[in-house]
Order: structure tokens, then C-alpha cells, then sequence
């Protein structure tokens, strides 16, 4: 199988029929969704949910274990849930020196501290299975809903037939941030210095918790947030999971300037380029949720809608192409010259 997320089949034939065979089990998660939930009932009125949502690569981040945190964060936000606490796994190779350990520790606490996540616990070890460190981080979230609404909790609802689509910030930001930090030096042979750094500069818009609070207060939606796979992968598992097709105007799509030049000079697409630090809303009123993000101070665009059928359709002025699969991050797919 290809580098990365494995293809939505497979996750459904041979990992989610297979684990959620106990139809008694109330906890729930489906592809194209972002966490898992597991619902209990407090009364007549209120239920309570815990949700989970689990992370073990970042492409481009691959020895910045801190991003986990991140990632898991960004999952539940976007599930609906309020992020509390993690729990984290880690093997490493024998050649690690406690000073390797030391270091990823600290990163993942600062950036648990930043996400306002304790720390449970968790399991460490030294195994020879592991060329690298390998961390999976499970982030622990909580909301409160009605009970007669438990299948659907919080502000969350399925994308419909008729919702437009709204992306929030920009695609690509945590992609292009990647491609700035570990190739720096190598894109300084075409690019000015400032332009480099701006790029640099996009880890620190990685977090859509500003964006999933606004969507919240706006009311209910159907949300997912951007990761592997770019905005093309978000469109794919949304629309999948949801049942519906889809048409969206690729000059739409926000997209920094920034982007567009490193992406082309490492020969990716930047619309499959992952992206933390943008969700994917679907809602009734998305002039008017553009509206409410900006008086946010979250930029966001309209960029499509989803379809009463099942081709998803990409527009770029009189072409037309069809999302027929979701796509390999194009971090995995960089050609460095």
C-alpha cells in the first residue's frame, strides 16, 4: 500500500467492519470523520459524549512529535468536541539516547500546554521493530448535548445536498510550512529570503481551534478538518462519509501566494498538499458564515457546494475534472531538485 493514509476501502472492509462488529457498542467512528465518539446518558434531558481522536504521523513533521498534540486538537475542535487531555505511546530505536527522549518530551508537553491538554499518561519502550521514533498521541475531548440528539452532538450535522462549502484560512498551510523549514536553504537558490520566511511562518496558523469556536457560535454545520490528502482529500472523505457529490471552483479556493510558489518548485499540487489550519464547513448560509468568521478575524471563502448525486466536480474556468479518489499527500510525492 502507499505511503500514508490508507485508501477509504480498506480503512472500511478491513479496520472499521471489523472493529465495530458489536452493534451493542455505543461508541462510534466512521470514515471521513474526525474523531470517535462514546456516548452516556445523565437524565431525561442531557447526555454526555467523551470523544478520541488518534494521530501518529504528520507528514513533514515527522521528528516534531509536538504536532501529534496539534493534530489530535484539530480532530476533536473539529468533531465538535472541547480538547482535555492525551494519552501517548511511543517506541523507540535502541540507538535513541535519553537526550533524543528528553527532547520529544518537552516538545509534546509545550504543545499540550499551548492546546490546554493534560497529560494522562501513556506507554514508552525501546524496540528493534523501530528504525525511528514512533509516537501515536490520543487526544481525549468532551461535550455536552441533548439526549435526543446524541447521534448528532454539539453543532455538528451531516453535509446535505444544497450546503455550500466554506473553507476557512488557507489550504496548504501546514504543507508549505513543512517545505519551508526542512528545505530552507535549497529553496533560497530561487526565492527571496523574506518570502521563505513568511512561509516559515505558516506553523503558527496550524490550529483551527479560533476557526472552530466561531463555526460553533454560528450554529449547526457539518465540519472536517484539512489534513493529509490537502483539500482534495477533505472533499473526497466528506462527501463519501456524507453520501453526496459536489462542485467546488478551484480559482475559489484560498490559497497563499507563498504556497503556489514553493509547491511549484518541489513539483507538488498544492490543492493535496496537507493542510492543518483550515476546516472544511458545510452549511446552509455560507456567504453568511464567511460573514460571521470575519468579524471572527478568520478569513474564509465560499468555494462550492455539495450535490444532490455522486460525481464530485472540480472547476477551473471551462475545464471540468472529476475527485474520483482521494489522493496521496503530495508531501510523499516531492521531487527536489
Amino acid at each position: 500500500m502507499r505511503t500514508g493514509k490508507i485508501p477509504e476501502a480498506v480503512l472500511r472492509r478491513s479496520v472499521l467492519r471489523r472493529i465495530h462488529a458489536d452493534s451493542s457498542v455505543r461508541c462510534t467512528e466512521f470514515s471521513g470523520e474526525d474523531c470517535a465518539l462514546f456516548a452516556w446518558e445523565q437524565g431525561k434531558e442531557r447526555a454526555w459524549m467523551t470523544a478520541y481522536a488518534s494521530v501518529c504521523t504528520v507528514p513533514g513533521f515527522e521528528r516534531r512529535p509536538g504536532k501529534l498534540v496539534l493534530a489530535a486538537a484539530n480532530n476533536l475542535w473539529a468533531g465538535g468536541a472541547h480538547p482535555e487531555a492525551l494519552m501517548l505511546q511511543a517506541l523507540i530505536p535502541s540507538w535513541y539516547e535519553e537526550r533524543d527522549l528528553q527532547r520529544d518530551m518537552d516538545e509534546i508537553a509545550a504543545e499540550a500546554a499551548a492546546q490546554e491538554m493534560r497529560i494522562l499518561g501513556g506507554h514508552t519502550q525501546v524496540s528493534d521493530a523501530v528504525k525511528e521514533a514512533v509516537c501515536t498521541v490520543t487526544g481525549i475531548g468532551t461535550m455536552e448535548t441533548a439526549s435526543r440528539a446524541k447521534e448528532q452532538p454539539g453543532s455538528r450535522r451531516p453535509l446535505l445536498p444544497g450546503d455550500e462549502l466554506v473553507v476557512t484560512k488557507w489550504i496548504a498551510l501546514g504543507g508549505t510550512a513543512a517545505l519551508a523549514l526542512n528545505y530552507g536553504e535549497k529553496l533560497k537558490s530561487r526565492y527571496p529570503r523574506v518570502l521563505i520566511d513568511r512561509a516559515k511562518e505558516f506553523e503558527k496558523l496550524m490550529s483551527v481551534a479560533k476557526d472552530a469556536r466561531a463555526v460553533n457560535h454560528f450554529g449547526q454545520a457539518a465540519v472536517h478538518d484539512l489534513s493529509q490528502g490537502g483539500i482534495f482529500g477533505a472533499l473526497r472523505e466528506m462527501t463519501e462519509h456524507a453520501g453526496v457529490g459536489l462542485e467546488v471552483d478551484l480559482r475559489k479556493i484560498p490559497v497563499k501566494q507563498e504556497t503556489i510558489e514553493i509547491c511549484e518548485y518541489f513539483d507538488v499540487n498544492p490543492y493535496e498538499l496537507y493542510s492543518a489550519g483550515s476546516l472544511l464547513v458545510g452549511t446552509e448560509q455560507g456567504e453568511a458564515l464567511v460573514r460571521h468568521l470575519a468579524r471572527c478575524s478568520v478569513p474564509a471563502a465560499v468555494i462550492g457546494r455539495a450535490t444532490d448525486g455522486k460525481d464530485r466536480i472540480i472547476l477551473n474556468g471551462e475545464d471540468r475534472r472529476y475527485l474520483d479518489r482521494a489522493p496521496q499527500d503530495a508531501w510523499y510525492k516531492r521531487k527536489e531538485p
